[in-house]
């Protein structure tokens, strides 16, 4: 199965602010005022001394595709099995084979999966000639740095979940509940995240609101907007430098934090 983003929980201010205070977990964690302050800088692009939500998303979105560009060539060193530093469909498929599989159901998981990965390789296949360079291969492993990949793989993760094939998921189909296992029945808080993410407000998910789901964006949008919620102090919908370093502490304790930290340590501040 098409693997699902790990879900970023909503967390309320008050209880955000009573985990910050005389926590040392939290001030072990916390970015340092000059850390704080220079991801700031970088996320600032209109440098007006103070950052957007917007400012914020774009930032998010630039970075994973710098991210995926270092992280990639690991990848491909060791996937590329000719060394001619290009990944071919037969590089793809015979590093999938060595997955394991142990019954009948496993084995039609794999045939199901690398064709699948084969859509997304064509996809990722920019000038058509057969091979992922890397500049190409982010896309295949990183679909949200690429806008057909994405919308190829939200596609795939629609038509597995969708049961009754009318082309949206309703909140069951989308959470996959499991009627008879109480370890798989939908929270309030999943059923929350469903009603965001449904835009049109008609109970189901279309492949546009989909798509804000798998490519990560509605997990980071969520989690800035924890930030804001802790770090714009005269509520003017921006925050400052000054801010962002006032509320670190708490931040340390949000889930705006594990973006921060990647986004500090890709700079190596």
């Amino acid at each position: 199965m098409l693997s699902r983003l790990t879900q970023v929980g909503t967390f309320c201010c008050v209880l955000l602010l009573a985990r910050g205070q005389g926590d040392p977990d939290l001030e072990q964690d916390s970015l340092s005022s000059a850390q704080i302050r220079a991801v700031h800088k970088f996320v600032d692009s209109n440098t007006d001394g103070k950052v957007s939500l917007s400012e914020m998303m774009a930032y998010s979105a630039a970075m994973r595709k710098e991210i995926a560009a270092k992280d990639i060539s690991a990848v491909l060193d060791e996937m590329d099995l000719d060394k001619d530093g290009r990944l071919s469909v037969d590089e793809l498929i015979q590093d999938m084979q060595q997955w394991g599989e142990e019954t009948e159901e496993d084995k039609n998981e794999k045939t199901w999966r690398i064709e699948a990965e084969k859509e997304k390789f064509n996809a990722a296949d920019s000038d058509r000639d057969g091979y992922l360079d890397s500049e190409e291969l982010p896309g295949l492993f990183y679909p949200e740095t690429h806008d057909g990949v994405l919308a190829l793989t939200t596609m795939l993760a629609l038509k597995l979940k969708d049961k009754d094939q009318d082309g949206k998921l309703s909140l069951n189909e989308f959470w996959e509940e499991d009627p008879i296992n109480d370890d798989f029945k939908i929270t309030e808080e999943e059923k929350a995240d469903f009603v965001k993410l449904d835009k049109n407000r008609d109970g189901f998910l279309d492949l546009e609101e989909l798509k804000h789901w798998e490519s990560g964006n509605f997990h980071t949008e969520e989690a800035m907007k924890q930030l804001f919620e802790l770090a714009d102090k005269d509520n003017d919908m921006h925050v400052t430098a000054d801010e962002m370093d006032s509320a670190k502490l708490h931040i340390a304790g949000s889930d705006a934090q594990y973006h921060l930290m990647e986004w500090a340590e890709h700079k190596e501040l």
